[in-house]
């Protein structure tokens, strides 16, 4: 009888992402001990993962993009809607043949570009947007590997760029098991790498993998990390850089951020693993755990589907030859 209870509680279990965001109030900040409340639900489907929001301001008005996937298919695809807008619909962003993550937008020059995770591609692509919101071109390769979560940031954020030189960027990535920072190089009016230099790799890990942009709280600059020993998204880590530079990198951390520690109305979390903010808005991801009768019905829909795209591909197969 207790295994055929554990069988039943299985059945009716699934997990899947979910996004939560909150406006800042003054002083308002994720670091502080106790300031983890005020989360808002994003609207989503059930059973649909929304998950890696980033914010991006553009013309003056907040916008998440994150990506969503379908748990039938397990590849994602990349969305956005603006925050300041209650009544705004998501937008599609960029859809691939393989799986998008983690849409980090950023300004440089005149151009808006964004850098998904692209490691299914072989390569992480730099994207071009050619109009705001949804039109987007691939224009470059940051990193010729399969790096995943990889995260970017000016060199002027740490100290005040020369302005006679080129621009510098860091960028972090996560590739077998290491985090890894490269130096780039870039034009000044366009984001197109000139040169490229590895400055550090780390031991393998499973807590140094990028968790969200690097930013800046009272003059500190901390990095997000994921924290996976145990499980995909057990924690999240924030580690404040002591020192970043073409020579050396230094961090150390200074809090950990627990999924449960999040009361978010409608979620049970029990995972967590990324957190981005800018003046207006704080916002995470948690892992939710799904319990409900209906979640059967919905496993057998899915396997069900799942037959169905087999058998489809077993008859195109010899159509093919």
């Amino acid at each position: 009888m207790s295994r055929l209870r554990e069988r039943l509680r299985r059945m009716m279990s699934c997990e899947y992402w979910v996004i939560a965001y909150r406006k800042r109030s003054a002083g308002q900040s994720i670091l502080q001990e106790g300031e983890q409340s005020g989360f808002c639900l994003l609207p989503q489907r059930r059973y649909i993962t929304q998950a890696d929001p980033f914010l991006y301001t553009h013309e003056g008005k907040t916008w998440l993009f994150y990506e969503k996937q379908n748990l039938t298919d397990m590849k994602g695809t990349l969305w956005c809607r603006n925050l300041d807008d209650p009544g705004d619909k998501p937008h599609l962003v960029l859809e691939e043949p393989f799986h998008l993550s983690y849409p980090q937008v950023f300004r440089h020059g005149k151009h808006t570009y964004m850098i998904p995770e692209t490691r299914n591609a072989g390569e992480v692509r730099l994207y071009r947007c050619t109009r705001f919101p949804g039109q987007w071109v691939c224009v470059d390769c940051v990193l010729p590997l399969a790096g995943v979560d990889t995260t970017i940031l000016p060199s002027g954020l740490l100290t005040a760029d020369d302005a006679d030189g080129e621009p510098v960027f860091f960028a972090f990535t996560y590739t077998e098991g290491c985090l890894e920072l490269y130096l780039l190089e870039v034009e000044r009016e366009h984001f197109h790498i000139t040169g490229r230099k590895k400055i550090f790799t780390s031991a393998p890990s499973k807590t140094l993998r990028p968790g969200g942009a690097v930013f800046t709280e009272e003059g500190r600059v901390y990095r997000p990390a994921q924290d996976c020993r145990a499980y995909y998204g057990q924690a999240l880590r924030i580690r404040e850089i002591e020192r970043l530079d073409e020579e050396g990198f230094a961090e150390r951390e200074v809090s950990r951020l627990l999924p449960g520690a999040f009361a978010v109305r409608g979620v049970r979390a029990v995972g967590i693993h990324t957190y981005n903010s800018n003046e207006q808005y704080e916002v995470i991801d948690l892992l939710h755990r799904e319990i409900s009768l209906r979640t059967v019905l919905k496993k057998v829909e899915w396997k069900i589907r799942n037959r169905m795209a087999r058998m489809d591909c077993q008859r195109k197969e010899p159509e093919a030859k």
